[in-house]
């Protein structure tokens, strides 16, 4: 396996992953817009599945709404944690590969796949998969980091995401980040190519326009800068955007 496959662990290099509190509205906003999606707002749902779950936040948030909820990752020392905080019964935790979901064709109601598409060495065929294992009508929601993003969301190096490769290293390297970025942020156009064999429904400027409604404060906070910026600004700042946030459903 080459060293820019996969990233095990991810959770000791970036301990702020298991944080509750950090990872706190962004719960609130997932819950939220999956009740205006009608994913949680109805009868109980058989099985959901949690995408790179790391500490089992949002595993755990879903888990009122469905039968049974998974918690996939590759990550054993957040897998650990997430097993020892689990609060549900209906929660199972698994070591499994996001490229290869243990899981049959049209079995599963609810993908979460938050923030992982740039972690996978081939996230096409991650997409591929979810696509599979979701039921017709099946939904996906998806966080996606642009790569496009000023400061890159995951070290907080200015444009390390727009360099090549080889510059990104080194600049790693010279912050002492690391010394290899894994991640493969994408541009919108790139992202919208990986779920094109999804329907999509864009909650991103929907966010932007009622943050309170959202729980959005985290992204843009009252009185701040962010939060006076008109909206035809943010629609024509569209595609530069540093994440998007999407309800994918199977045709």
């Amino acid at each position: 396996m080459k060293k820019s496959e996969y990233q095990h662990n991810l959770s000791l290099q970036s301990p702020i992953l298991l944080d509750y509190d950090y990872k706190r509205p962004k719960i609130m906003k997932m819950l939220s817009i999956l009740n205006l999606a009608g994913v949680i707002n109805g009868s109980v749902k058989s099985l959901a599945l949690d995408i790179g779950c790391s500490g089992g936040f949002f595993t755990t948030a879903i888990a009122p709404y469905f039968d049974n909820v998974i918690g996939l990752d590759i990550d054993m020392n957040a897998l650990k944690l997430a097993e020892k905080a689990k609060t549900k019964k209906n929660i199972t935790y698994i070591a499994g590969d996001s490229l290869n979901i243990p899981f049959p064709d049209d079995s599963v109601d609810l993908v979460i796949c938050n923030h992982v598409y740039e972690h996978v060495p081939d996230p096409a065929k991650m997409f591929r998969d979810i696509h599979r294992v979701l039921k017709k009508n099946g939904v996906c929601y998806l966080g996606a980091a642009s790569r496009l993003t000023i400061i890159e969301p995951h070290y907080h190096l200015p444009f390390l995401s727009w360099l090549p490769k080889k510059i990104a290293h080194l600049y790693m390297r010279i912050f002492n980040k690391g010394d290899y970025y894994y991640e493969n942020l994408r541009t919108l156009n790139g992202i919208k190519k990986l779920i094109s064999g999804f329907s999509i429904d864009d909650f991103t400027l929907k966010i932007i326009a009622d943050p309170d409604s959202f729980h959005a404060r985290d992204l843009l906070p009252k009185n701040g800068i962010l939060s006076i910026i008109p909206m035809f600004i943010w629609k024509t700042l569209y595609k530069i955007l540093p994440t998007y946030i999407f309800i994918l459903r199977k045709h």
